[in-house]
């Protein structure tokens, strides 16, 4: 039996994406959903698409944002600025926040 390689690391000082994952929502969940381990699995997500030397999971605490069978992520880049907050479908584990990360939106141009 093979061991998985450890995951890739950052370089010291290298800027990251951190993810603040609301766990009040992980407990609301349906238990069938694995809420509390839905950071895990957002790990993994985003480390299958190459994003994960550069993106910290971390649980949060209440976000303000309460919705009914998604968990709310706070997502701040690793600049600073545009920070958001995702709405994600746990059954999903993590795959949809990882495709946006992984794909942005461009950024809105002035009105």
């Amino acid at each position: 039996m093979s061991r998985k390689p450890p995951p890739p690391e950052a370089p010291p000082g290298a800027p990251a994406t951190e993810l603040h994952v609301c766990h009040n929502c992980m407990v609301r969940l349906d238990s069938s959903l694995g809420g509390v381990d839905l950071p895990r699995r957002i790990r993994e997500a985003v480390a299958a698409r190459g994003l994960g030397p550069t993106t910290r999971v971390f649980s949060s605490g209440c976000l303000g944002e309460c919705p009914l069978g998604l968990v709310t992520v706070l997502v701040l880049p690793p600049n600073g600025t545009g920070s958001s907050l995702q709405l994600i479908d746990a059954g999903k584990d993590g795959e949809d926040l990882a495709e946006r990360l992984a794909n942005p939106p461009p950024p809105a141009g002035r009105p």
